[in-house]
C-alpha cells in the first residue's frame, strides 16, 4: 500500500543504520521469546473473535490481529510498546502500567490529567507518518515484548500485512495491529484485552462504548432528515482546514447525526483547506471549531461574523483536555465526544449531565477524578 509504505519508509531506514551500529557493538536488539508469524490473511475484523485466539503451549498465545497475520507471543504480556499517538492513548486507558514509553514528549495537556510515573516514561518516537522519528535505541533500551498498532486499514491489506512484516524482522519485536473505528471501538478494546489477557478490564472500557454508540444511533434514528443540523467543523488558525463527511476524523459528526456541510465531492482527503466563499454558500446552522482555532475572534472578524450560525452564536470551541472530543487524534476521546455533540446539537433528544458525564468517562478511562469545576472549565 503506497500509503502505508511512505509513512514506515523513514523508521526502516533508521532501523537499518542502528542495526548496523548495534552489530559493530556486538549488540543484538531485544525481542521476545521465539515466535512464528503467518500472514496468510483471516479475519480483518474486529468484530468477530478469531478461533485462532487460544493458547498453543504453556506461556504461549496464537493471536491473530486485525489483517489476518498470526502471530505467536507470550501469554503473559507485561511490556507494551504503542507505535503512535493513537495506540498509545487506548493502551494507557486499559493498561497505563504495561506502557514501556511514548512515541512523543507528553504535553502539558497530558502531564496534567496522567500521573507523573506515566509522563516520566521514555520516549522512543513515532514509526509512522511524516514526522516519523523512531529511536530505534531508546525502543530496545525500553524492552518491550510486543509493539502495538492501531487505527484505521489504509489501502491494499496485502501491503499492510508486508510492511508490518518487514517492520518486525527488523526490530526482532512482534508488531500486531488492531483495526480502530469508532464504531467499533468496543470490539477494539475485546480485542486488545484478549492480546493483553485482560478480558474483564476491558470489557468495562468495551461496554461502555457499545452502550454509549447503540444509544447515539438509535436516537439520531428517530431524528428526521429534515431536522438534522447542518455543522461546519473549522480547524487551523483560520478556521478554515476542514474534513469531508466520512471521513476518519469526522466520524463523530457523522455518529452524533451532524450533516457535514462539506461533502467528499466538495474536499477530497483530510484536513483540507476551503476559501471562505465555499463556506458563505454552505451556509452552515452550527459551527464547531478545534482548539487553538479562531473561536475567540470569530464573532468580530468581518469575515465571519455576518454568517448566520455566528450571528446566532450557534459556534462552540470543541472541549479538549488532553485531547480533543472530536478527534486529534481519532482515538477513544471520541466516545466522549460523541455525547458532547449529540448534546449540543439535540438536547432534547441526548438530555445529558454533561459535567457528570465528563467526570464519568476520565475516572473510567483516563483513570482521573475530576473536580465539577475541572470538567465545567473543560467543557467551556
Amino acid at each position: 500500500m503506497k500509503t502505508h509504505k511512505h509513512r514506515i519508509s523513514a523508521a526502516l531506514l533508521s532501523l537499518a543504520l542502528i542495526a548496523g551500529i548495534l552489530s559493530s557493538c556486538g549488540v543484538k536488539p531485544t525481542s521476545a521469546p521465539d515466535m512464528a508469524v503467518s500472514s496468510a490473511p483471516k479475519s480483518a475484523s474486529t468484530a468477530q473473535t478469531s478461533e485462532a485466539q487460544k493458547p498453543i503451549k504453556d506461556g504461549v498465545q496464537s493471536f491473530t490481529d486485525s489483517l489476518g497475520r498470526v502471530i505467536e507471543l507470550p501469554t503473559d504480556l507485561q511490556r507494551v510498546a504503542p507505535s503512535g499517538t493513537l495506540s498509545q492513548i487506548v493502551l494507557y486507558t486499559l493498561a497505563p502500567d504495561r506502557i514501556v514509553g511514548w512515541t512523543s514528549n507528553p504535553s502539558k495537556e497530558m502531564k496534567k490529567y496522567f500521573d507523573e510515573k506515566y509522563t516520566s516514561l521514555p520516549v522512543f518516537g513515532t514509526f509512522y507518518g511524516k514526522n516519523a522519528d523512531l529511536n530505534v535505541e531508546a525502543l530496545i533500551a525500553a524492552n518491550p515484548q510486543i509493539v502495538i498498532d492501531m487505527g484505521q486499514i489504509k489501502g491494499e491489506k496485502e501491503s499492510m500485512i508486508k510492511d508490518l512484516d518487514e517492520l518486525q524482522k527488523q526490530i526482532g519485536i512482534p508488531v500486531v495491529f488492531i483495526d480502530y473505528y469508532l464504531e467499533t471501538t468496543g470490539a477494539s478494546y475485546t480485542k486488545l484485552g484478549e492480546l493483553l489477557n485482560m478480558p474483564s478490564e476491558a470489557k468495562k472500557l468495551a461496554d461502555y462504548c457499545n452502550v454509549t454508540i447503540k444509544d447515539t444511533k438509535e436516537k439520531v434514528a428517530a431524528i428526521p432528515n429534515d431536522k438534522k443540523v447542518r455543522v461546519y467543523y473549522g480547524e487551523g488558525e483560520t478556521g478554515l482546514e476542514t474534513n469531508p463527511a466520512g471521513s476518519f476524523h469526522c466520524e463523530v459528526l457523522d455518529m452524533a447525526g451532524a450533516v457535514n456541510v462539506v461533502e467528499k465531492s466538495e474536499v477530497i482527503g483530510n484536513n483540507k483547506q476551503i476559501s471562505m466563499e465555499q463556506l458563505i454558500q454552505w451556509e452552515p446552522d452550527t459551527i464547531i471549531l478545534g482548539p487553538k482555532s479562531i473561536y475567540d475572534t470569530i464573532g468580530k472578524d468581518p469575515l465571519w461574523k455576518d454568517l448566520s450560525a455566528v450571528k446566532a452564536k450557534h459556534y462552540y470551541e470543541i472541549p479538549s483536555g488532553p485531547y480533543n472530543f472530536v478527534d486529534r487524534p481519532p482515538a477513544v476521546n471520541r466516545i466522549i465526544g460523541v455525547k458532547w455533540l449529540a448534546n449540543l446539537l439535540y438536547p432534547e433528544q441526548f438530555n445529558y449531565d454533561m459535567v457528570k458525564e465528563t467526570k464519568e468517562f476520565y475516572s473510567l478511562f483516563y483513570h482521573y477524578e475530576l473536580t465539577d469545576d475541572e470538567a465545567k472549565e473543560i467543557l467551556g
